[in-house]
């Protein structure tokens, strides 16, 4: 298999060739690559299954999610090291940037998303198997977006061996916040202590479990209340809230808006015109709250000023939608 495409890169053209891309190849315990000569193309390894390879005449084991890009030239040998071995892999050339100064080269390093990078790793494979007028732009950022990810993990060589649980758990988070979350059960689930998760947790993503929870449910009903019509009571239960008045307590304090007054701004901001709209949409939703970029983690919420475990909004100082009602008489 050969795939040849271009891609400009700072106002020059890059050249790529695929020679061969394939995944969850599996090899029985006596399995064994070795080529002293080193081909004239890269190789980029993704294994699943501990794996050893031989290091300045030395064979050094490493653990399943490690990752290994093999420099054109350079001697490859590795081999199983259980009763099986697996792994993804691609044999290419490039003088694109991304790859020619990888930070890390002939040397193995852990992958904090194994499963993120095997997905590319198929689409590269079937894309490459195809033959259409948008492959050349597909399997460019197919290949960029794998280079980009696996190079945010060489930075972060010292990072804790429970990265990829820790991630595990927030994508986990992100596409289900609607769950009865709790820092001891994700503890449990991890075999980790409750203050050494929200320790670990903090310092990959910028932010503590619970934080990335509240993010979460508020994104997701800000979602339901901007696009569909469902009553606030439901969009609280929905986003995992057994109490209105909590909801919509956790929604002003995060956006600055009650779920009603939310609803309502973006109703009226949808209508406007073209031009209106631009205008506006910076001043009606600035409380937009931005998820953290791994890079650089950074905090993007704070509930300092939150009483999770606080009295509860009086029933009288609710409209019956759920919505906080003005204070009555003068405002000091």
């Amino acid at each position: 298999m050969r795939y040849t495409f271009k891609k400009i890169h700072s106002g020059r053209l890059s050249m790529n060739t695929i020679h061969f891309v394939g995944y969850s190849a599996v090899h029985p315990s006596d399995f064994l690559f070795d080529m002293t000569s080193g081909p004239g193309q890269y190789l980029l390894l993704l294994v699943f299954t501990p794996v050893q390879f031989l290091l300045d005449g030395q064979w050094q084991e490493y653990p399943a999610g490690t990752a290994m890009l093999y420099a054109p030239g350079q001697p490859i040998c590795y081999r199983a090291c259980q009763e099986t071995y697996q792994n993804d892999w691609l044999r290419f050339s490039s003088d694109d940037p991304l790859v020619t100064q990888f930070p890390l080269m002939g040397t193995p390093f852990p992958v904090s998303d194994p499963e993120y990078c095997h997905l590319l790793f198929k689409l590269l494979t079937w894309e490459t198997s195809l033959s259409s007028a948008d492959s050349d732009l597909t399997i460019s950022n197919l290949l960029q977006a794998l280079f980009l990810r696996l190079r945010q993990d060489t930075f972060r060589r010292e990072s804790t061996s429970h990265a990829s649980q820790l991630l595990y758990l927030h994508k986990k988070i992100y596409n289900n916040p609607q769950l009865p979350w709790n820092i001891r059960s994700m503890a449990q689930e991890m075999h980790l202590s409750a203050g050494y998760l929200q320790i670990l947790y903090r310092k990959m993503f910028g932010v503590s479990c619970m934080d990335d929870v509240i993010a979460g449910r508020i994104r997701k009903a800000r979602e339901q209340l901007a696009y569909t019509e469902k009553p606030v009571s439901e969009i609280a239960d929905d986003c995992g809230y057994h109490n209105v008045e909590h909801f919509c307590r956790q929604f002003r304090q995060q956006t600055g808006l009650t779920p009603g007054a939310f609803r309502r701004s973006f109703l009226r901001n949808a209508a406007l015109p073209g031009a209106a709209k631009r205008e506006t949409t910076s001043e009606k939703f600035s409380e937009t709250v931005p998820y953290p970029k791994y890079a650089e983690p950074t905090p993007f919420i704070s509930l300092s000023h939150y009483n999770v475990a606080g009295p509860e909004i009086p029933s009288d100082a609710m409209d019956s939608d759920g919505n906080i009602l003005p204070p009555h008489g003068p405002q000091r």
